[in-house]
């Protein structure tokens, strides 16, 4: 079908890309036979990292950046995009048949404009009816005067406004209106006031509908809160309940175990009581037979005195009047004596109350969001009031897991209303934090809590990149995408689902070895190949190169936003150079050759920390060690050994937003304190050959990203 014949049955959306919704450029054909253009599908993957189909959501995860620009280019969509912009680049102001209305319509075949009215008539002749016409856009407003009504030949000239009727010079009521007296104006001076007021009128309208649409979010955020509310309350009140069964049981099994004790005492008396009363009755009963048989024996009367002697021992004891108390005094006869005011608190109180009193507290903006923190890493929220009026409060806090394990917290005032609560949760899984003023929730409580296990999450395989050497150094772009360089000219990127995005390309006389970003949208690197310092933008295009001719192997390095200086470690020249970031001058090098404390041998890795002293990584001399910012020697941080704890070849180094050092070192990562007392060990034993490169990917959770060199790969630790 010719180009011609296919307008016939062309919709204007057919030529849309329904990305950017604007007229299709450079148009490409998915698998899923759905064109676009190729910088909205360019973008599209910039965005998201892969290509799903607008408008069939099929999922096309085996294209890459490269691989956009090789899709087929869909010709015949390109030919009428060509042809239709050129049909309507040349349309003409008026039709070419009558020589008066605006054009509406392109005959191909005549290769004429026509305007509506025409077109009824080209349709009717049978030789002209078949034609292909294609409808153009009206994107030219019709800015001649109105024609009269009564007179279709004369533009309407004036309007009365005490009528509120238009006319022409042959209109015989102007006139009339002028004879009158009336307000007459010229016609476009009232149509100029009548487009102002009617303007006005759409302001106020959109003003109203923005207010109106405002106003139906804010009930329906409302409602959904409310909803949340609800939902709180009764949670709180399973807690609630779950709390005081817990605690009655609790009580329950105390006096359960009181009972114990009472009754095993008491058998105890009983037994002891019984034991001395079948111990007279086996005298009692030995003594009868005897005194039996002595029956009738007078000569016996001494040895009856004895017996009889026996007997009234145990008679005084036994036939006394107290006796039976003295058996059963010590028994005791336990009672269980009811809480008298619980059924009045429970009538009273029940287990709490539901409250419609606003609470004048609420969870900052930046907490309202599910916080996702590692196992054990403190994490705090603070907690604003609405109110400028509100003063010190006090405020409770849970901290709760799905099983009822809780967590300590601690709350701690900042004046003005304002709260930092801190906490930490031992074990992964599901929390939340309960919040609570007056037995009230404050709003947006509770506060959901998310905590990931430690150890390995991911591993990223650059074998499969083919990459020329070993992975060197990762960092973060401004964009959060990681970037992995490799000691040449190979640089990948991945986004932060670790999913591949794209090649950057740099130029081939470069070999990108440890990198650093500025935070102002530049990045510098150190060039492996041709021993200098490149500062480039976030595309990595090169804008200068700092320390040609003074760095020998520029390996590790970082930059004070503050003072803008750059410190590059160059293990072969024995020191750290210190550099003008912005206009590439030296300014200083901190260190020289040596073992002692304060020389420095090989340094590969250097950090700095709040307060701006350097933290330096001697690969040689297996240690860390801090100067202050001119090159002073503060502190030994952390000697050499293969034991964890301890360095063995460190290669680079890295501080966290609480001020703790990440050490990379031969088959190892390692966390310590600001003080250098170990802390952790971040990897597993096997996990890691030869780290170097590390950037930290988030604080919350606490993750970090290291290079593992010689296995050409990524791994990615919460920590």
């Amino acid at each position: 079908m010719s180009k011609q014949k296919a307008l016939q049955f062309l919709d204007k959306h057919d030529l849309e890309c329904a990305i950017c919704l604007e007229r299709l450029t450079e148009p490409k054909t998915l698998e899923c036979l759905h064109s676009y253009c190729l910088h909205c599908l360019q973008g599209l993957f910039k965005t998201r990292g892969k290509i799903k189909c607008p408008k069939c959501c099929t999922l096309h995860d085996e294209l890459n950046q490269v691989d956009l620009k090789d899709l087929t280019t869909n010709e015949m969509l390109s030919d009428q995009v060509e042809y239709v912009e050129k049909i309507e680049s040349e349309k003409p102001t008026k039709c070419l048949s009558c020589d008066d209305n605006q054009p509406e319509y392109y005959c191909s075949e005549c290769q004429m404009y026509l305007c509506g009215q025409c077109i009824h008539q080209h349709k009717i002749i049978p030789v002209l009816k078949d034609h292909s016409l294609y409808k153009l856009d009206k994107n030219v407003v019709d800015d001649l005067p109105n024609k009269c009504k009564i007179h279709g030949d004369c533009m309407l000239e004036f309007y009365c406004k005490t009528c509120s009727k238009s006319g022409c010079k042959k209109c015989e009521y102007v006139l009339r209106c002028y004879q009158n007296e009336h307000n007459v104006v010229p016609y476009m001076i009232a149509v100029d006031e009548f487009n102002q007021n009617a303007r006005k009128v759409i302001k106020t309208a959109e003003e109203i509908k923005g207010k109106l649409k405002a106003t139906r979010d804010t009930i329906t955020k409302e409602s959904s809160d409310f909803k949340s509310r609800i939902q709180i309350c009764r949670t709180a009140i399973r807690l609630q309940e779950k709390n005081i069964m817990k605690k009655i049981q609790e009580k329950s099994r105390a006096m359960m175990t009181d009972l114990d004790k009472i009754e095993k005492e008491n058998e105890e008396v009983v037994d002891d009581r019984v034991k001395n009363i079948d111990s007279k009755l086996i005298k009692v009963n030995e003594m009868s037979p005897l005194i039996n048989t002595m029956m009738n024996k007078p000569d016996e009367r001494e040895t009856l005195k004895s017996h009889e002697a026996n007997v009234n021992v145990v008679k005084d004891e036994v036939l006394k009047p107290n006796f039976d108390e003295s058996i059963f005094k010590k028994i005791i006869t336990p009672t269980f004596i009811p809480a008298k005011n619980l059924d009045k608190v429970i009538n009273l109180d029940g287990i709490g109350k539901i409250s419609n009193a606003e609470c004048p507290y609420e969870v900052s903006d930046k907490d309202k969001e599910p916080i996702t923190v590692t196992k054990g890493q403190p994490f705090e929220v603070k907690v604003v009031s609405s109110s400028v009026r509100n003063k010190k409060s006090h405020l409770s806090t849970t901290l709760i897991n799905e099983a009822g394990e809780e967590s300590i917290t601690t709350v701690k005032h900042q004046g003005s209303g304002e709260y930092k609560i801190k906490g930490r949760c031992h074990k992964e899984g599901e929390w939340k934090m309960m919040i609570t003023t007056g037995g009230v929730h404050i709003k947006s409580s509770p506060v959901d809590i998310k905590v990931e296990a430690l150890g390995l999450v991911h591993t990223i395989d650059i074998e499969q990149f083919k990459m020329s050497e070993q992975v060197a150094d990762v960092i973060l772009d401004k964009d959060g995408c990681i970037i992995v360089s490799s000691f040449s000219k190979d640089l990948l990127k991945f986004n932060q689902e670790y999913s591949f995005i794209s090649r950057i390309e740099v130029p081939e006389y470069v070999n990108v070895y440890r990198m650093h970003q500025i935070g102002d949208g530049h990045i510098v690197y150190s060039d492996f190949l041709n021993k200098n310092v490149v500062m480039c933008d976030d595309q990595f295009q090169q804008i200068c190169t700092i320390g040609q001719g003074t760095l020998k192997d520029p390996r590790g390095l970082t930059v004070n936003k503050e003072t803008r200086t750059m410190y590059v470690a160059d293990p072969e020249c024995h020191c750290v150079f210190k550099f003008n970031v912005d206009n590439g001058r030296l300014v200083g090098k901190i260190g020289s050759h040596g073992s002692r404390m304060g020389k420095i041998d090989q340094p590969e890795g250097a950090t700095l920390t709040k307060n701006g002293n350097l933290i330096i990584a001697e690969f040689g001399n297996s240690r860390i060690q801090m100067f202050d910012a001119n090159g002073k020697f503060i502190r030994f941080l952390v000697g050499s050994g293969v034991e964890d704890g301890y360095v063995n070849g460190p290669y680079n180094i890295t501080t966290d937003s609480d001020e703790n050092m990440l050490v990379s070192s031969y088959n190892k990562l390692q966390l310590f304190d600001k003080n250098g007392v170990f802390i952790k060990r971040i990897d597993a034993y096997g996990d890691l050959n030869v780290p170097g490169g590390l950037t930290l990917i988030s604080n919350r959770p606490r993750r970090v990203a290291v290079a593992n060199k010689e296995t050409k790969n990524v791994k990615i630790y919460n920590y």
